[in-house]
């Protein structure tokens, strides 16, 4: 399906000379004679989190704060997971990271196509174009802004770190909610090597539909002369789908990847560092199996097939195409003042995805094709301090140019009289095409200070002004019940903000650190690719404002055998950007105002050599305090919770590693995770439709290393006790009841994406 060109194409040459211009001055750096390198602004760890040779927790090095320090002298709620952990607990993707973090949660709005992490009540369903992520990612300092480019695989990672809260000042792109830093190894200088990791899975849980497959993944480090290296990294995944298509026969939601990621270093001198690295990444899956619940005919005639939560019943497969493309060129040098910065970064994306619109045996919606095509580029230039001064600081500047192309198709059968559907679509076969397309430029100069009163006693105080300016337009082709009828309209805005920090903290001791804080955060207005007349097009949702008090304490005590990170926390967001079901369309409006409380524990104990115990645990009260609107007739949701966030989510955990002498060792790990089950919509009733589950989360893994010998073998699991919750479903009922149903009083057919059940594998490593 083509994506309609935009009229403002004609200034594309303009754009381009200018992202051309912009790389030249961020590559003259590199000319600047007598530079130096600095302390990268990488997220790096020291050790993997999760040793505890020696009966300690290990130390674990973050840049939270856009420098390197210790995780138990960051004065932020930040949780950090080495590239070990990665590994370890075969962290994939976005997906399974929730697990590892105090309050967050995991929410896929169309199966592999499009997904969210939520943190601290801020989430978005909203795939538009024009409209940002409260939760915003960054892969190597390059900024993935957008539903459709979230996903990712995690390879050769150094280290995964969540941040929560506004992070409104340092870094490259503002938010309200968090930010997600995923670092990649970089090339290392006068080492030869690599290492292999093959995996065979399967799942297995009861319902489940008989599928295997196999993962790879491993890199190659080789040096370059005295002063360069060059790494490459890859991953390979064939896994089948844990889904099952009574209609078809298909096993859906699998996954079927491959990605690259060749990187090099060049250190000339003591004084100047360059790197730079191109990542691809290609998917062609089938498009995950949705699972539908409720009252009717076609549900119940599906229950007597099978009534297993991983029963799809689509009479089309769809299937999920996807290249992500990324490039970056950084040069690092040092001065008497500081480390100069300049990265460089491009960014590509395009995706196609096919799936089965009205999610079940009818063909009342069989052809939804979502299509994006997306471009960015990025440049920042940044100052950072020596460390261990008085006064340490930061300053820089960030732009970045985005244009997000969005093309979404319905084709529609309402020509069967005996269901609802034809009364909306009038008993006529129509499809519709909606189109968004939108260009972002956005300017921010930023600058943070920490000065240092007493070495116990330190203030913080930062800022950044956000200017951003998005244009574009919107076109809808054809007639739909659920978008209206056709139309073409521009828009165009600019939004600046303020988005000031403060900190204080205070070091009673090594490993005693209390603090509180101010932050604040800025997610820019856009439109709505759905909107279903041009006049309301037109009209832009306003811009988020957040603003977070938080107390916290991180605390090492028992000669770093315990560690415990605690924070306590009040969120107030202004105009929150969100998306409720009006009758039978997805409206997205401004709330007036949400309100988040909450309690967040991070908690590690090394009692004797080679044990280790731990609990998270995050206490989230999350409400709209100002939402009228919310549903048809203008119901008012002032008071209601906020969807997806569970009131409670608590994740205990268990290491043990057992030394064999000449053996080796074996080291043996579980973990369950509790979290309460979530609303679904700003209308706070749980229909009875939908079965909502708790989660309820059991993992456990065995790994053995041999002495002296490169490999290791471990055996895992993933939700041993089969359990299942149903993400980000939505009421279908138009799709599903017949008019008389309708008239009997049926309203509800909900349909989401299932967790996977089962998952057993085993996982051998190799270093060579």
């Amino acid at each position: 399906m083509a994506i309609h060109s935009s009229p403002l194409s004609r200034h594309a040459s303009l754009r381009d000379h200018a992202d051309v211009l912009a790389l030249l001055v961020g590559a003259g750096l590199a000319v600047i004679p007598s530079q130096v390198a600095a302390a990268t602004a990488d997220t790096t760890a020291s050790a993997a989190a999760s040793s505890s040779d020696g009966g300690q927790v290990s130390e674990v090095i973050v840049t939270a704060t856009r420098r390197e320090e210790a995780l138990r002298d960051v004065p932020v709620a930040v949780t950090a997971v080495s590239g070990q952990q990665v590994r370890e607990a075969h962290i994939g993707n976005f997906a399974d990271l929730p697990a590892l973090t105090p309050g967050a949660n995991f929410i896929s709005t169309k199966g592999q196509s499009t997904a969210d992490i939520e943190i601290r009540g801020q989430s978005t369903t909203n795939d538009a174009p024009a409209l940002e992520l409260p939760v915003a990612v960054f892969m190597d300092d390059i900024y993935y802004g957008s539903l459709a480019s979230f996903d990712a695989d995690f390879y050769d990672v150094s280290q995964i770190a969540i941040l929560r809260g506004p992070q409104g000042t340092t870094f490259g792109r503002n938010v309200v909610g968090g930010a997600l830093q995923i670092t990649s190894n970089k090339p290392q200088l006068g080492f030869m090597g690599g290492a292999d990791t093959l995996t065979v899975e399967s799942y297995a849980g009861s319902g489940a539909p008989n599928s295997t497959g196999f993962e790879g993944q491993g890199f190659v480090n080789a040096p370059m002369g005295q002063d360069a290296a060059f790494r490459f990294a890859y991953s390979l995944k064939d896994v089948g789908g844990y889904m099952h298509n009574f209609v078809t026969g298909s096993n859906l939601s699998n996954q079927k990847s491959f990605s690259a990621r060749p990187s090099i270093l060049w250190e000339p001198n003591d004084s100047l560092k360059v790197s730079a690295f191109v990542s691809w990444t290609h998917e062609d899956e089938l498009a995950s199996g949705y699972k539908a619940f409720g009252q009717g005919s076609v549900i119940a005639a599906d229950n007597v097939i099978s009534t297993s939560p991983w029963a799809s019943f689509q009479d089309v497969d769809g299937i999920n195409k996807r290249d992500i493309v990324a490039a970056q060129v950084r040069f690092d040098l040092t001065r008497p003042i500081g480390t100069i910065s300049a990265i460089t970064s491009f960014r590509w994306l395009n995706t196609n995805y096919v799936d089965d619109g009205d999610s079940g045996p009818l063909p009342a919606n069989p052809n939804s094709i979502n299509a994006s095509r997306e471009s960015e580029f990025s440049e920042e230039l940044r100052l950072t301090s020596p460390s261990g001064r008085r006064l340490e600081y930061v300053a820089g500047l960030y732009y970045s140019y985005e244009d997000l192309k969005k093309a979404i198709t319905f084709d529609f059968n309402g020509t069967n009289p005996a269901y609802f559907l034809s009364i909306l679509t009038k008993g006529l076969s129509d499809n519709q095409t909606v189109i968004g397309d939108a260009f972002v430029n956005s300017f921010a100069p930023y600058a943070e200070g920490k000065y240092h009163f007493t070495d116990q006693l330190a203030l913080t105080f930062g800022a950044r002004y956000s200017v951003e300016e998005k244009s574009g337009y919107t076109d809808h082709i054809g007639f739909s019940p659920f978008y209206g009828a056709a139309f073409n309209v521009p828009f165009s805005h600019t939004w600046t903000a303020f988005t000031p920090r403060v900190i204080l903290e205070y070091k009673v001791k090594p490993g005693v650190l209390f603090y509180g804080s101010v932050s604040t955060g800025f997610k820019g207005g856009g439109w709505s690719l759905t909107s279903t007349s041009a006049a309301a097009a037109v009209i832009p949702l306003k811009p988020e404002t957040s603003t977070s008090y938080e107390f916290g304490a991180k605390l090492n005590f028992l000669d770093d055998r315990a560690t415990i990170n605690l924070a306590a926390y009040q969120a107030d967001t202004k105009n929150l950007q969100v998306r409720s079901l009006v009758g039978p369309v997805l409206t997205d409006t401004n709330a007036g105002s949400e309100r988040v409380r909450g309690v967040e524990l991070e908690s590690v104990f090394a009692p004797f050599q080679g044990a280790q115990v731990g609990v998270n645990y995050a206490y989230t009260d999350a409400v709209y305090s100002s939402f009228t609107g919310c549903a048809a007739g203008g119901v008012n949701c002032t008071g209601l919770e906020v969807p997806f966030t569970p009131r409670n989510d608590i994740r205990v955990f268990a290491q043990y590693r057992w030394d064999l002498g000449d053996a080796g060792a074996l080291t043996g790990h579980v973990d369950q995770e509790w979290a309460d089950a979530t609303q679904v919509s700003p209308l706070d009733n749980q229909q009875a439709a939908v079965p909502f589950t708790s989660k309820n989360l059991l993992n456990a893994s065995l790994i053995f290393a041999p002495a002296g010998k490169p490999w290791t073998l471990q055996l895992w699991g993933k939700n041993l006790g089969n359990s299942w919750t149903l993400a980000a479903p939505s009421n279908y009922y138009f799709y599903f009841l017949t008019k008389a149903e309708y008239a009997a009083g049926a309203r509800e057919v909900d349909r989401g994406v299932v967790t996977p059940p089962r998952q057993v594998g085993a996982t051998f490593s190799f270093k060579f």
